[in-house]
């Protein structure tokens, strides 16, 4: 058992099922013990007595003398309490276990320890035949550490003046056995208690001679090939899970950089090229969103076994994590070659897919980097190839793109936009403006979204398309809407003062910002700050975004509503759109998306989906919000199916603060 704990100690799994084998060859053993650090943590077989668990055996007075005299000698020892923890008396073999790191050096790990209960060892060693024969006996020994006589066992007959006395040797002591004749007249001789004690001695040892020394090595030997063959069977299987994906079984980022870096220095040598094929799938997250991730799972293997079949016997496929997989086209003759594989897998991956019994097309977008005319290294050639399948989506997706100087020249440009973006948050160059909400039934102002900008010092105005998705990506959309929701709060409250009219702000949160675990805290402190009651604040979340981890998104949702905010569906219909996570989730407004309104009356088909999102928010208790209003007909559409609310440059373009606030004063005195 100490072998095994020194070739892995945390295999506490394995051990367990290690002695399950052990004890039967042991027939004398009552439990084994595991004590790391000095404490015994586990007792084995399960099924034996749990007393000693938590038995610290180097500050136990009890124990601690021999525990210590253990860890010096770095050997087994018998120690001999009164009384084991079970209750009963016995023996306890102890062994120490020292584990050796790289540098030679040991350190304690714990004791390993055999028991054997006082029966047991009575009973193997047929001491009742010396009571049957008329003799007494003593097994005693001297105490390893002071020295003096301690009674190990002996028999209820005090000894007699004729005696022998015979020594056992055990680990690191000796024990010695006296027999003598219960009567003190017997005429035993001194050479027939001396054969009885032989009889003794030898029933005691016979046994574990034979057993030990002939049997018990043949036993072990094969246990430990056995136990051998099972931690290399675990290690391969550790190093595997250590370098492939469990999902599809290829490579994954650890072993491509491995095999990377390899193949550079075997073209370094050999004077060849390889190609490195970075791809993304188009549109993946909506296979999650609508059909669940057991589907998008079903996909990614699907994809995967798709790009085995587009490669030769030299290339390798990886996938490094999500919906992103890399193809590296060995002993590469002419760069020409990876742009005929890249279209291959383009057909291939855009072929139908039967995924849960139903038929789904995907595609990919594919960048194209070549060792070694466009990078020398691993990193760049991964990242060359990440800046070209960029290209290749922009292009319309379902495209393979080559990287080139040009786009060299677009990745400094997006990192430049980074640093930008960082140097924006700590002067705070972003602005809010407002986009008037209104009821539709009586045509008042019931609030207002604060929609993102950001003023560049040279650019000017950027709108939130050309920087919101890069500020997602690198996680800093976290700090920015948490200046956005602290600032729409305090200019919310701010109308509240000056027009003693309270009006709802709606605010948009990022997906980075609705799994931030301190996004409850940020918004209680928005509240606090500026002193907007909560009921007017009002925080738009997307489908998707809750659908990606339902029960956290749930437990996130219902703490926002016991602050006393509100809490919106944004864009619904173009995602999941069930009435199970409507009725799951403590929303109180839909948002009917643009793309269903701009087509309203005129397209059947809108009509009867943004109908449809109406009834069923109404039908639900939830208040109804329409987006992209523009036109008289599409306003008149939506009263006469009775949607609350509606916003869009009909009713008034995005305005600054100072702006919107003028506005509003305008139609206040124009209605007075």
């Amino acid at each position: 058992m100490a072998t095994v704990l020194r070739q892995n100690p945390r295999d506490i799994a394995g051990l367990e099922r290690l002695t399950n084998e052990l004890l039967p060859l042991y027939l004398g053993v009552d439990n084994l013990q595991l004590a790391p650090g000095g404490v015994v943590r586990k007792v084995f077989p399960v099924t034996a007595h749990q007393g000693p668990v938590g038995h610290d055996l180097l500050n136990d007075p009890l124990s601690k003398e021999e525990a210590e005299l253990t860890l010096v000698t770095h050997d087994l020892h018998i120690a001999v309490p009164a009384q084991l923890r079970q209750g009963r008396p016995g023996f306890v073999g102890r062994y120490p276990v020292f584990l050796t790191d790289k540098q030679g050096r040991q350190t304690f790990w714990g004791f390993v320890s055999a028991v054997v209960l006082l029966d047991t060892m009575k009973s193997f060693a047929q001491f009742d035949q010396l009571k049957q024969q008329g003799l007494a006996y003593h097994l005693w020994r001297s105490h390893p550490i002071t020295g003096e006589p301690q009674t190990l066992l002996r028999s209820a007959e005090p000894l007699t003046k004729v005696k022998v006395t015979a020594s056992i040797g055990v680990p690191r002591g000796r024990w010695q056995l006296t027999v003598s004749p219960m009567e003190p007249d017997s005429l035993f001789s001194s050479t027939r208690l001396a054969t009885w004690l032989m009889v003794v001695l030898v029933a005691m040892a016979a046994g574990a001679l034979t057993r030990s020394m002939l049997l018990r090595p043949v036993e072990l030997a094969q246990m430990v090939r056995r136990r051998t063959r099972a931690l290399e069977s675990a290690n391969l299987s550790l190093e595997r899970q250590a370098t492939h994906d469990s999902l599809t079984g290829l490579g994954n980022r650890a072993l491509l950089e491995h095999d990377l870096n390899r193949n550079i220095e075997h073209v370094c040598h050999a004077k060849e090229q390889f190609a490195v094929l970075l791809l993304d799938l188009d549109d993946f997250k909506s296979i999650n969103d609508s059909l669940g991730h057991r589907a998008g799972d079903a996909m990614l293997q699907a994809v995967a076994q798709s790009l085995g079949r587009c490669v030769r016997s030299a290339d390798a496929v990886y996938r490094l994590g999500g919906d992103e997989f890399v193809v590296v086209l060995n002993q590469l003759s002419d760069a020409v070659l990876a742009g005929v594989i890249a279209r291959k897998i383009l057909a291939e991956v855009a072929l139908p897919h039967l995924i849960q019994e139903q038929e789904i097309q995907l595609t990919t977008s594919i960048g194209v980097v070549i060792h070694p005319q466009d990078a020398e290294d691993a990193e760049s050639l991964l990242s060359l190839a990440d800046v070209a399948m960029y290209r290749a989506k922009k292009s319309g997706r379902n495209q393979m793109a080559f990287f080139s100087p040009a786009l060299d020249h677009a990745a400094q440009t997006r990192l430049q936009l980074v640093d930008q973006l960082r140097e924006a948050i700590k002067t705070e160059a972003f602005e809010l403006h407002y986009q008037v909400k209104v009821d539709i039934a009586s045509g008042q102002t019931v609030g207002a979204e604060a929609l993102l900008r950001w003023r560049h010092p040279v650019h000017g105005l950027i709108p939130p398309t050309e920087f919101i998705p890069l500020a997602e990506e690198t996680g800093l959309i976290v700090p920015i809407g948490e200046w956005a929701l602290r600032t729409a709060c305090m200019t919310a409250e701010s109308w509240h003062q000056s027009l003693g009219t309270p009006l709802t702000i709606a605010v948009n949160l990022s997906a980075k910002q609705f799994q931030d675990a301190a996004l409850l805290e940020k918004v209680r402190t928005a509240l606090l700050h500026s002193g907007l009651p909560a009921q007017l604040l009002e925080l738009e979340i997307t489908e998707s975004m809750m659908m990606r981890k339902p029960d956290e998104a749930a437990a996130t949702m219902r703490a926002l509503r016991q602050l006393g905010v509100h809490l919106a569906v944004d864009d619904f219909g173009t995602g999941y759109s069930s009435l199970g996570y409507l009725s799951r989730f403590p929303i109180q407004c839909l948002k009917i998306d643009r793309s269903f309104v701009q087509n309203v009356p005129d397209s059947d088909a809108d009509s009867t989906i943004a109908r449809s999102i109406v009834s069923l928010g109404k039908s639900l208790g939830l208040t109804v919000v329409a987006e992209g209003v523009e036109t008289q007909s599409q306003l008149d559409f939506l009263r006469v199916h009775g949607c609350h609310i509606a916003q869009g440059y009909l009713l008034g373009r995005p305005l600054e603060a100072a702006r919107f606030i003028e506005q509003l004063r305008k139609q206040e005195a124009a209605v007075e």
